[in-house]
Protein backbone atom coordinates (compact mmCIF):
# COMPACT_ATOMS: atom_id res chain seq x y z
CA UNK A 1 0.00 0.00 0.00
CA UNK A 2 1.15 3.71 -0.59
CA UNK A 3 -0.86 6.51 1.65
CA UNK A 4 -1.34 9.80 -0.67
CA UNK A 5 1.02 12.54 0.64
CA UNK A 6 -0.62 16.41 1.25
CA UNK A 7 1.81 17.37 -2.15
CA UNK A 8 2.10 15.71 -5.37
CA UNK A 9 4.26 17.91 -8.07
CA UNK A 10 4.29 20.95 -6.51
CA UNK A 11 0.30 20.42 -5.90
CA UNK A 12 -1.11 20.87 -2.78
CA UNK A 13 -3.45 18.09 -1.90
CA UNK A 14 -6.24 18.57 0.26
CA UNK A 15 -8.78 15.73 1.63
CA UNK A 16 -12.35 15.38 3.08
CA UNK A 17 -12.52 14.72 6.83
CA UNK A 18 -12.40 10.95 7.11
CA UNK A 19 -10.50 10.54 3.99
CA UNK A 20 -8.30 7.08 4.09
CA UNK A 21 -4.79 7.95 2.51
CA UNK A 22 -3.83 4.54 2.03
CA UNK A 23 -4.35 3.59 -1.73
CA UNK A 24 -2.55 0.88 -4.29
CA UNK A 25 0.67 1.59 -5.58
CA UNK A 26 -0.64 1.48 -9.22
CA UNK A 27 -3.03 4.31 -7.66
CA UNK A 28 -0.50 6.62 -6.77
CA UNK A 29 1.37 6.79 -9.47
CA UNK A 30 -1.59 7.11 -11.49
CA UNK A 31 -1.90 10.83 -9.70
CA UNK A 32 1.37 11.47 -9.39
CA UNK A 33 1.48 11.05 -13.94
CA UNK A 34 -1.44 13.28 -13.74
CA UNK A 35 -1.47 15.70 -11.03
CA UNK A 36 1.09 18.49 -12.25
CA UNK A 37 1.17 21.92 -11.87
CA UNK A 38 0.91 22.45 -15.80
CA UNK A 39 -0.84 19.45 -16.27
CA UNK A 40 -2.74 22.15 -18.80
CA UNK A 41 -0.84 24.49 -20.67
CA UNK A 42 -3.37 27.41 -19.94
CA UNK A 43 -3.50 27.63 -16.27
CA UNK A 44 -1.46 26.04 -13.41
CA UNK A 45 -3.00 23.47 -10.94
CA UNK A 46 -1.95 24.51 -7.27
CA UNK A 47 -4.15 22.52 -5.59
CA UNK A 48 -6.85 19.15 -5.45
CA UNK A 49 -9.50 18.23 -3.39
CA UNK A 50 -10.17 14.15 -2.92
CA UNK A 51 -13.33 13.97 -1.45
CA UNK A 52 -12.97 10.62 -1.33
CA UNK A 53 -10.49 7.71 -1.38
CA UNK A 54 -10.43 4.13 0.20
CA UNK A 55 -13.33 4.79 2.24
CA UNK A 56 -16.89 4.75 2.42
CA UNK A 57 -17.68 2.45 -0.52
CA UNK A 58 -18.69 -1.09 -0.58
CA UNK A 59 -17.07 -3.99 -2.39
CA UNK A 60 -17.63 -3.76 -5.58
CA UNK A 61 -16.30 -0.61 -5.84
CA UNK A 62 -12.49 0.58 -6.82
CA UNK A 63 -12.69 2.01 -3.94
CA UNK A 64 -13.23 -0.65 -1.58
CA UNK A 65 -10.13 -1.91 -2.98
CA UNK A 66 -7.85 1.19 -2.40
CA UNK A 67 -7.56 1.61 -6.31
CA UNK A 68 -9.78 4.87 -6.67
CA UNK A 69 -9.79 8.70 -5.76
CA UNK A 70 -12.54 10.76 -6.24
CA UNK A 71 -11.25 15.07 -7.27
CA UNK A 72 -14.06 16.93 -6.53
CA UNK A 73 -12.05 20.89 -6.33
CA UNK A 74 -9.69 22.32 -8.84
CA UNK A 75 -7.68 25.01 -7.10
CA UNK A 76 -10.25 25.82 -4.09
CA UNK A 77 -13.14 25.51 -6.55
CA UNK A 78 -15.87 23.18 -6.55
CA UNK A 79 -16.51 22.01 -9.72
CA UNK A 80 -20.31 21.45 -9.49
CA UNK A 81 -19.67 25.12 -9.84
CA UNK A 82 -17.44 25.13 -12.06
CA UNK A 83 -17.54 23.16 -15.03
CA UNK A 84 -17.77 23.91 -17.68
CA UNK A 85 -18.14 27.60 -16.74
CA UNK A 86 -14.80 28.42 -15.23
CA UNK A 87 -12.26 28.31 -17.80
CA UNK A 88 -9.31 27.57 -15.05
CA UNK A 89 -11.47 24.82 -13.69
CA UNK A 90 -12.83 23.65 -17.07
CA UNK A 91 -9.16 23.44 -18.59
CA UNK A 92 -7.49 21.77 -15.87
CA UNK A 93 -9.90 18.49 -15.63
CA UNK A 94 -9.98 18.47 -19.21
CA UNK A 95 -6.49 18.27 -18.97
CA UNK A 96 -6.30 15.72 -15.45
CA UNK A 97 -8.93 13.58 -17.34
CA UNK A 98 -6.88 13.26 -20.50
CA UNK A 99 -3.71 13.15 -19.42
CA UNK A 100 -4.93 10.09 -17.07
CA UNK A 101 -5.71 8.26 -20.46
CA UNK A 102 -2.43 7.72 -20.86
CA UNK A 103 -1.79 6.14 -17.91
CA UNK A 104 -1.05 2.78 -18.45
CA UNK A 105 -2.39 1.34 -15.38
CA UNK A 106 -5.62 3.30 -15.52
CA UNK A 107 -8.91 1.58 -15.49
CA UNK A 108 -11.93 3.85 -15.10
CA UNK A 109 -12.00 7.97 -15.94
CA UNK A 110 -15.30 9.07 -15.18
CA UNK A 111 -15.96 13.16 -14.79
CA UNK A 112 -17.77 16.18 -16.52
CA UNK A 113 -15.23 15.49 -19.34
CA UNK A 114 -14.71 11.83 -20.13
CA UNK A 115 -16.08 8.72 -19.49
CA UNK A 116 -13.97 6.58 -20.15
CA UNK A 117 -13.52 2.11 -18.66
CA UNK A 118 -10.43 0.70 -20.13
CA UNK A 119 -9.64 3.63 -22.70
CA UNK A 120 -13.19 3.27 -24.15
CA UNK A 121 -16.03 5.37 -24.02
CA UNK A 122 -18.68 4.03 -20.87
CA UNK A 123 -21.99 5.36 -20.03
CA UNK A 124 -22.42 5.74 -16.52
CA UNK A 125 -24.67 8.15 -14.74
CA UNK A 126 -23.34 10.75 -12.62
CA UNK A 127 -19.75 12.26 -12.61
CA UNK A 128 -20.69 15.95 -13.16
CA UNK A 129 -19.29 16.91 -9.81
CA UNK A 130 -16.42 15.64 -9.21
CA UNK A 131 -13.42 13.53 -11.24
CA UNK A 132 -13.10 9.68 -10.86
CA UNK A 133 -9.94 7.85 -11.56
CA UNK A 134 -9.55 4.29 -11.25
CA UNK A 135 -6.60 1.59 -11.70
CA UNK A 136 -6.64 -1.87 -12.21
Amino acid sequence: MATIPETINGVTIEFAEGVNKDVDHSMLKGLVHCIKKNVSAEHTLTSIYIASASDSHQFPSRHSMKKAVDISRINGTKIVLGYPGNKLVKSIVAAIQTTFESYRGRRENFGPFLKKKSGTDFIIDGHKDHIHLSVN
